[in-house]
């Protein structure tokens, strides 16, 4: 049998700092990834007042309000076919989308990205439309999420 000679100091000291550089590397990396995953991963579903009530009088024709539906923001707007709900964030990135009473519709300033009244895309890179909310009155309220 031949016997390997026992590493050297220095032989021990290099394996000792390739480890060490190997762990920092790797701390490194996963301080890089994980905002990164975080970011394109959609946040999980909060859970939050699943009924928001409006007095009629808040909505006037025309008229929108954002509301908290679920921890997230939602948009109720009072039209001329009645009352209709979105979440308020936009389905190309996730911007805040704003109501605009002239044109009747829904703009992502953005990008530029349009819906329509019933949330279907009319125009901008979004492909995907709105997602609905339910909406109905009772008595004097609006019922958000009924």
């Amino acid at each position: 049998m031949v016997q390997a000679d026992p590493p050297t100091k220095h032989e021990v000291r290099r394996r000792f700092l390739a480890r060490c550089m190997g762990i920092i590397s790797s701390l490194g990396l996963m301080s890089f990834l994980y905002p990164l995953i975080r970011f394109i991963e959609p946040p999980p579903e909060v859970k939050g007042v699943s009924k928001v009530e409006i007095d009629l009088a808040e909505l006037p024709s025309g008229s929108a309000k954002v509301v908290t539906y679920r921890g997230r923001p939602a948009l109720v707007v009072n039209g001329p076919d009645g009352f209709v709900a979105f979440m308020a964030t936009c389905s190309h990135l996730g911007c805040a989308v704003k109501w605009v009473r002239n044109n009747q519709e829904f703009v992502c300033p953005c990008h530029g990205g349009r819906f329509d009244m019933k949330g279907q895309v009319t125009g901008g890179p979004p492909q995907v439309p709105l997602i609905p909310v339910g909406v109905s009155v009772i008595g004097d309220k609006v019922v958000v999420g009924a």
